[in-house]
């Protein structure tokens, strides 16, 4: 079961940095292609079939661990605190697909306050209002890095100088909140190293920041160091690794978040 909310945790996560990321390079970059606009879609479409999937499967862990069922199960879940931030979560899906004709500006402003719900349902909102802040502040810098890297990736050849140099500015402003938030992050759900390798959690964790690290260093290589050849085809590819690698990231970070929390076994 827990891979199964990995999975849709994924999904869920993947989806959401497309759709969110989608907006911001609308509003801060550049019209998106018509392909990059079929991606929002895509990941809208995907965000309607994953949130209500992820309520059936944790309703069903719920019956498993209380007994209750029907009516009475799936109201106690939606009236729990996870429960009603994903009705709002879905709530806002609709109103985002509804505001699709909105001018840039607004429609990307509406989905960074749509990826607060998403903070406060996880576990960063169960500890409290500023780590739920700081765990939003950190996916706004991935959205705003990874699906604006998706939305380039989409772009027409040649990409224009002045394009590659929008990425280049907006993805050093998140990658100056996402390394902070981030580190923040990981002390968090982890106050002690003995737990990094005596628990999956903190084993996963060990994982995914390796990964992360390489990450960077892709995303310094690429925007650095190519954005003055814009128009040459390895841009474009390695562009579409750094991607790769950040699905990759996002799967391990869905995972973190269906294994338990080590805080209570440090020595």
């Amino acid at each position: 079961m827990n891979a199964t909310l990995a999975a849709l945790g994924w999904a869920d996560l993947a989806a959401t940095i497309v759709l969110v990321g989608g907006l911001f390079s609308a509003a801060l970059i550049a019209p998106p292609s018509e392909a990059g606009r079929r991606w929002w879609w895509r990941a809208a479409a995907a965000l309607a079939v994953v949130l209500p999937a992820e309520f059936a499967v944790t309703a069903f862990r719920m019956y498993e661990v209380s007994g209750l069922h029907g009516t009475t199960l799936v109201v106690d879940l939606a009236r729990t605190r996870w429960g009603m931030l994903g009705s709002g979560r879905a709530a806002g899906l609709a109103l985002l697909a509804a505001g699709g004709q909105l001018p840039p500006g607004p429609l990307a402003a509406l989905g960074a306050g749509w990826l607060l719900l998403r903070s406060f349902q996880g576990h960063a909102g169960a500890h409290g209002t500023l780590s739920a802040l700081i765990d939003w502040l950190h996916l706004l810098a991935a959205a705003a890095w990874l699906g604006g890297l998706v939305q380039l990736a989409l772009l027409p050849r040649p990409v224009p100088v002045e394009i590659a140099a929008r990425v280049r500015v907006q993805a050093t402003a998140a990658l100056a909140v996402l390394v902070p938030a981030g580190i923040y992050a990981a002390f968090l759900h982890v106050r002690h190293l003995d737990l990094l390798v005596g628990s999956p959690y903190g084993e996963t964790l060990i994982a995914k920041l390796a990964l992360a690290s390489v990450l960077l260093a892709l995303g310094a290589a690429n925007h650095f160091g190519h954005v003055e050849s814009e128009a040459e085809a390895r841009l474009v590819r390695a562009v579409r690794f750094e991607v790769v690698v950040g699905a990759v990231v996002l799967a391990l970070t869905a995972l973190l978040g269906v294994l338990p929390m080590p805080h209570g076994h440090a020595p």
